[in-house]
């Protein structure tokens, strides 16, 4: 039995436009991702070569983690399609062009080696929680102005870590912020004058029980 190759909706690299996740090998072991501008050659081109921009780069660990998790979003929508369940390869991965952009608006974000494990988590929730066309509008935006592999960090990629790595417990912060109003700590007002108390008015009491009425003759 042989099995299926590793892609995402994207059968050929080579004749659609698209993204390949390479994973290197070694003790410096990364993931790579390059966008491909893959074409059906003419019929006068002995041989052809898609046009390739290298996207992103990221530690394997990191990869690791994130992939899962990639796989389960792109399935889960390619099942609804009625299409074939992806998987991810040893070596490479065709990605389909709007997968490959949602992945890297992901990538991009804990990229960098400083991210820690729980912001990664953080992350992997609030991209979940964005709209595909939301990721797409993101990575439009990054890409055309930080969108190299060697811009991590910078600008817009820097933006998506401050927006999808935002939520752990060191965000804490106190409950009239999150309402968007608070107040200042309360201080001592040294004018303050008490207000004094209005003595209330004694009633004019009755004779009492003690004492009996007689009536008027």
């Amino acid at each position: 039995m042989t099995t299926a190759p590793a892609n995402f909706d994207c059968a050929d690299i080579y004749q659609e436009h698209g993204y390949l996740v390479r994973l290197t090998k070694g003790r410096d072991a990364r993931v790579q991702v390059f966008e491909v501008f893959g074409r059906p050659p003419s019929d006068r081109e002995p041989q052809w070569a898609p046009e390739t921009v290298f996207r992103c780069e990221a530690a394997r660990d990191v990869w690791d983690v994130v992939s899962p998790e990639a796989r389960t979003e792109f399935n889960r929508r390619l099942k609804l399609e009625g299409k074939p369940a992806g998987r991810w390869g040893a070596d490479e991965t065709a990605v389909q062009r709007l997968f490959g952009k949602e992945l890297l608006v992901l990538l991009w974000a804990v990229e960098a080696p400083d991210v820690k494990p729980e912001e990664i988590a953080v992350a992997i929730r609030n991209w979940h929680g964005l709209k595909p066309e939301e990721r797409w509008w993101l990575y439009t935006m990054t890409a055309a102005a930080t969108g190299l592999a060697h811009q991590a960090g910078m600008g817009w990629r820097g933006a998506l870590r401050q927006a999808l790595c935002f939520g752990t417990r060191s965000d804490t912060f106190h409950l009239g912020a999150v309402a968007g109003r608070g107040t200042l700590e309360p201080r001592v007002n040294t004018g303050f004058v008490q207000p004094k108390k209005k003595s209330k008015p004694k009633k004019n009491d009755g004779p009492g029980f003690l004492f009996v009425s007689v009536p008027a003759e």
